[in-house]
């Protein structure tokens, strides 16, 4: 990670946390009391966010309890092969994404190539190899992320699902809106979630003129617009709009809607993913700004994700998974 001086500077603290001294602070009030005279129109890509969201390290943020060490016994013939072909999550993953799948709420532990096999012989194997090998085991108890809060969800099974190895969590199912849901990993046992302070109310803000910012951006036939409502500081509104054909060169383009309907660039920062569909929120650590979960698109790969707003116009990944290839 790289330090910077803090002569009128940001530093990056790590975690998606940001400090900046007082003299970088005034210059962004500046900024800030220009774009805001002309908030009803759109940003330029390059502009910069006219504040910092910096949170203090908790819970929420930093790391808690590696994943327990897979086992080292040896493995017979059959089971050592799909091992060599078995990608699992590694001891440092925290979070991970659920969802529905053959009706129970499965979250996404790892992958194997070339598959498995229909053979008695090779089912068993593979059941061998997860049950020597995998550092998620049934009985393990993570927390399930809603948009009702934190649900104890147990692992009961792990088990193939394409290319996906999953587990099965015993929590009531995800409504069909919501589609996907980040998982926490928070030791076992589960290192008890920090009671949260109070949360400012998040004011919903000129209700007609956020509606009529949203209508302004029609779409044609070779586009996609996905909206989602919410609380992102300033704004209570993500726009995102891409192209239905993906393509090396396909652009994204991202706009927040302000509290009174003035509109600004955003950016969705999801690693290699440069297209996205937006699906829902929720506010995960209640601090009345909402994270989002959104499903990731690029030339022949597609993921599920969940990103939450690291400055005032950015938002960063922290969960994903559920990767297919289309090759």
């Amino acid at each position: 990670m790289r330090s910077v001086r803090l002569g009128g500077a940001c530093v990056l603290l790590g975690f998606g946390i940001a400090a900046c001294s007082p003299a970088a602070t005034d210059q962004r009030s500046a900024t800030a009391s220009a774009t805001d005279s002309a908030a009803s129109l759109d940003s330029i890509p390059e502009e910069r966010p006219d504040s910092v969201i910096s949170t203090p390290p908790d819970s929420a943020v930093m790391m808690l309890r590696l994943l327990p060490a897979a086992g080292t016994e040896p493995l017979d013939g059959i089971a050592q092969e799909l091992h060599d072909r078995t990608v699992f999550a590694p001891r440092v993953q925290r979070w991970f994404m659920a969802r529905m799948v053959d009706g129970a709420i499965t979250m996404d532990v790892g992958r194997i190539d070339g598959g498995v096999g229909n053979s008695d012989g090779a089912r068993a194997a593979f059941a061998r190899m997860l049950t020597a090998r995998s550092p998620i085991q049934p009985g393990m108890h993570f927390t399930l992320h809603t948009d009702v809060g934190p649900v104890d969800a147990p692992v009961t099974e792990l088990r193939l699902s394409g290319r996906r190895i999953v587990a099965r969590l015993d929590a009531p199912p995800l409504d069909s809106a919501v589609q996907a849901a980040p998982v926490e990993w928070r030791g076992n046992p589960a290192v008890p979630l920090r009671e949260a302070s109070p949360a400012p109310r998040c004011e919903p803000g000129n209700a007609p003129a956020i509606d009529a910012a949203i209508a302004r951006y029609t779409v044609g036939k070779d586009s996609a617009m996905s909206v989602l409502r919410g609380c992102f500081g300033d704004f209570r509104a993500l726009i995102a709009i891409r192209p239905r054909e993906i393509t090396p060169e396909s652009v994204e383009r991202v706009i927040l809607v302000r509290t009174t309907g003035g509109t600004r660039s955003g950016r969705l920062r999801d690693l290699s993913y440069p297209l996205h569909e937006l699906v829902s929120v929720l506010d995960i650590n209640a601090d009345g700004t909402s994270e989002i979960i959104v499903h990731s698109f690029r030339p022949a790969m597609e993921t599920w994700a969940a990103l939450r707003m690291t400055d005032s116009v950015s938002f960063t990944r922290f969960a994903s998974g559920f990767t297919i290839e289309k090759r």
